[in-house]
């Protein structure tokens, strides 16, 4: 089973039919959580503090790392889609994900990829846009960290070190959910100036990134997918 250009199959642990196979999935949304429960995962969703609780930490437009509400080794997989690159400081959150996981346990993980396509960023290109015409409303998504991050493989696996290893790195995508994050963020908070096309925004570039994972231009591709294995507590 392949989701959002992650294949599962090839490094979740396979469900049992016991309930034995806990995930905890970030990101995404309720079609890719009804997918793994139907395909026997035992499934429960969260998602990342990167919203506008900013004077909190400290920081200005910065929401505060806070613990994530589950009891240590407590689930065997980890999947994370996109998230990561919108938190405010990656640490933190994948410590809480080794935390989490149990000894073994595996983390899916999908982030934008720097490279020849980064530029397709919709997050990023409608900032631009918005900061040099001075014109519409900032997306909350990136109210904690200005800029969306890419990364490249290399960055991606000094920053998994501490908990993970890496087990495989893959390219996905062509970037079709951002061109259309973009072109709906013109239209509803540039063009119109209004936040009733919030739920669109976030909903269209979701259901196409369930299609486009299976696409690559030229070997390369707009995400980068790992999979990465808790190494055993000190």
């Amino acid at each position: 089973m392949v989701i959002a250009g992650i294949p599962l199959t090839e490094h979740l642990p396979r469900p049992n039919g016991t309930g034995d196979a806990s995930l905890l999935l970030l990101g995404g949304d309720a079609v890719v959580a009804g997918r793994l429960r139907r395909a026997g995962y035992e499934v429960r969703r969260h998602a990342l503090d990167t919203g506008p609780l900013a004077q909190l930490a400290g920081i200005p437009f910065t929401p505060p790392v806070v613990a994530w509400p589950f009891p240590d080794a407590s689930y065997d997989a980890v999947v994370l889609l996109d998230e990561l690159a919108l938190t405010v400081r990656e640490e933190e959150a994948l410590a809480e994900a080794a935390r989490v996981l149990r000894p073994g346990g595996i983390l899916l993980l999908r982030v934008p990829a720097s490279g020849r396509i980064a530029w397709l960023d919709g997050y990023n290109i409608y900032r631009y846009v918005r900061d040099i015409t001075r014109r519409g409303r900032l997306l909350p998504e990136v109210k904690g960290v200005g800029w969306r991050r890419h990364y490249r493989r290399h960055d991606l696996r000094d920053l998994l070190r501490p908990h993970f290893r890496v087990r495989a790195v893959r390219a996905s995508g062509i970037g079709l959910s951002d061109a259309s994050r973009l072109g709906l963020s013109l239209w509803w908070r540039w063009i119109l100036r209004s936040e009733h096309g919030d739920a669109a925004i976030q909903r269209v570039p979701r259901l196409l990134a369930r299609f486009e994972g299976r696409f690559v231009i030229a070997g390369r591709g707009y995400w980068l997918v790992i999979a990465a294995e808790r190494l055993p507590s000190p």
